[in-house]
Formats: C-alpha cells, sequence, structure tokens
C-alpha cells in the first residue's frame, strides 16, 4: 500500500515531463507556423490601426477637436473681398435659420418685430463701443445681431454670429465674450422694462453648460422675469440651432436714481426700440428697408425703429 502512494508522485512527475518534452519537440519542428502566426497577429493590427488613423482623421470625434484644435488663419481685412463676400454670405445664413424661419412662422408673429440695434449707433458712438465697434468685423461679430422681439417688451430672441477670433481655447468661443454678449441681451429686455429706459447691472450670474463652438450662429433666448419699480429681473440661455443649451444666465438691473434727468431718446434708438403700432414687421408690409452693411452687403431693418 505505502509502495503504491509513493509510486503516483512519480508517475505524475513522469508524465507532466513528458507533456513538456512533446510540446517542446512541436513547438521546435514547427517554427514556421509559429512565425505565420505572428505575421498575422501583426499585420491585423497594424491594418485596425491604420485604419482607426483615416477614419479619425476623417471624421474626429468631438473630444479631438477640442483637445487637438485646428488653428484658424487670421481674420480678413474688412476692405478686402473675400470679407465683403463672407459678410454678405453670413447675411444670406441668417435670414435661412431654420429656428428664425420656424419663429416668423408662429402664431403669435404679428405680437413680434425684428430689428437690428447696432444699425442704429452713431458712427462717433460705434467707435468707442466693444461689441458695436471694437469687436465687429470679419472672424469676430461680422454682421450685426438680428432681434425679435414681443411688442411688449417681455421677450427677445436675439441671432448672432461668432467669429473664430473671439475664442479662449482654439475654436471655442471665449466664456468672457459670451458673458459680454448676455449682459447685452439680458439688459435690452431689462432696459426696456424700466420707467426712464436706463439701468446698469446690479449682478449676473452664468452657468456655461457646454462649450460655444466659433464660427456659428447662435440665438440667446431673453425673457422678463420681474419688474418692479426700478428694478428689473431677467433670465436667458444662449443655444445653437439644434436647440441645445450652451449657457444659462439670470441677472437684476436697476435703475439709476438720476435717470429722470437723461434723455433716454438715444437709449431706446440703439435698443432699437419700435413704435407702438401693431404691423407685423416683415418684408413688403410694415415698411423694413435696405440697410447697407459694412463691406457692401444689404440687410432689411425696420424704418420705425
Amino acid at each position: 500500500m505505502l509502495s503504491s502512494i509513493l509510486r503516483r508522485p512519480l508517475l505524475n512527475a513522469t508524465r507532466t515531463a513528458r507533456r513538456s518534452a512533446s510540446t517542446s519537440s512541436s513547438s521546435a519542428s514547427n517554427p514556421t507556423s509559429t512565425f505565420r502566426r505572428n505575421l498575422r497577429l501583426l499585420t491585423g493590427a497594424t491594418t485596425i490601426s491604420a485604419v482607426s488613423y483615416y477614419i479619425g482623421a476623417l471624421y474626429p470625434p468631438e473630444i479631438a477637436h477640442l483637445l487637438s484644435p485646428r488653428a484658424a488663419p487670421p481674420p480678413l481685412h474688412p476692405d478686402d473681398p473675400a470679407a465683403i463676400s463672407h459678410i454678405a454670405e453670413l447675411e444670406e445664413q441668417l435670414n435661412h435659420l431654420p429656428p428664425l424661419e420656424a419663429h416668423r412662422a408662429r402664431d403669435d408673429k404679428d405680437e413680434w418685430y425684428e430689428t437690428r440695434p447696432y444699425i442704429n449707433l452713431p458712427e462717433e458712438r460705434r467707435v468707442n463701443s466693444l461689441t458695436a465697434g471694437t469687436l465687429k468685423g470679419p472672424g469676430k461679430l461680422a454682421i450685426p445681431p438680428l432681434v425679435r422681439a414681443r411688442y411688449d417688451a417681455k421677450e427677445n430672441w436675439v441671432f448672432i454670429h461668432v467669429g473664430r477670433a473671439l475664442c479662449g481655447h482654439e475654436g471655442v468661443i471665449h466664456g468672457g465674450l459670451l458673458a459680454t454678449l448676455l449682459d447685452e441681451t439680458l439688459a435690452r429686455v431689462a432696459l426696456l422694462n424700466l420707467p426712464e429706459k436706463v439701468g446698469v447691472t446690479a449682478n449676473l450670474n452664468i452657468n456655461y453648460k457646454a462649450p460655444t463652438r466659433a464660427d456659428q450662429f447662435i440665438v440667446i433666448k431673453v425673457k422678463l422675469d420681474e419688474a418692479q419699480g426700478r428694478k428689473s429681473r431677467v433670465s436667458g440661455t444662449v443655444e445653437d440651432m439644434a436647440g441645445n443649451v450652451l449657457v444659462e444666465a439670470n441677472a437684476l438691473f436697476v435703475q439709476p436714481r438720476y435717470a429722470k434727468l437723461l434723455n433716454s431718446t438715444a437709449v431706446r434708438h440703439m435698443l432699437g426700440e419700435p413704435s407702438h403700432s401693431k404691423e407685423p414687421i416683415t418684408p413688403g408690409t410694415a415698411a423694413p428697408v435696405p440697410v447697407k452693411l459694412p463691406g457692401g452687403a444689404q440687410t432689411l431693418v425696420d424704418s420705425k425703429a
């Protein structure tokens, strides 16, 4: 019995040694098959890598644009024929934006009017204006914003094109620039609901939800939350043309105590406030007139603004 127990480990060790020797002999006797197998693995890995690279180059994922953006050329000079053509193309695109066309066709369209406030700004004031002057031009704010606003001044939709020269990170619009645009667009609704149409920003709260890509149209939707005495509270969002919310904001605007001493006519004119007529602002009906834009392009502007 004892001898049987002692023999078992010896037999197992012998069998293991034989299998190892057999495997080694098989591997040694088939070096060609091993080489072919390794070659197939290497070829497959190389093919997959090459295909992935070219697909990624042709259709790079969103994160690739953010991590490794492609540098853009500098903005064109305003007098460059290419810049003039670019501005004309943007004007054409603006008037055919799906969200704008859909808004113009709404059932309540007669309660809204359109205006281009920056066009109403006199040149002597434009030169010292950040958004209407300094940031105006190809690659920046190439065309004046288009505002669709309710006659009761409770809501605005502002369509703006933001160029690549307004970036913080390459290809992504600077957050400070978006704050500036929000401050101005929120102010338009807030000021028109103050007694003297004059006010200052008391606070502005911003939440950035997603990167705002450069060289695209955005729409800033603003609504009045509360108007009480010398205070107006407003809120708004920055959205792309697909309806994705990029930024959310709310603000408080306060009318200074000395506002009654000021002439608010110029402010109302700059804001593009219309007369109290309820006529819809559509081409051929309520007298939009051609206005020459920088570079020679033309657009339609409400003549009553």
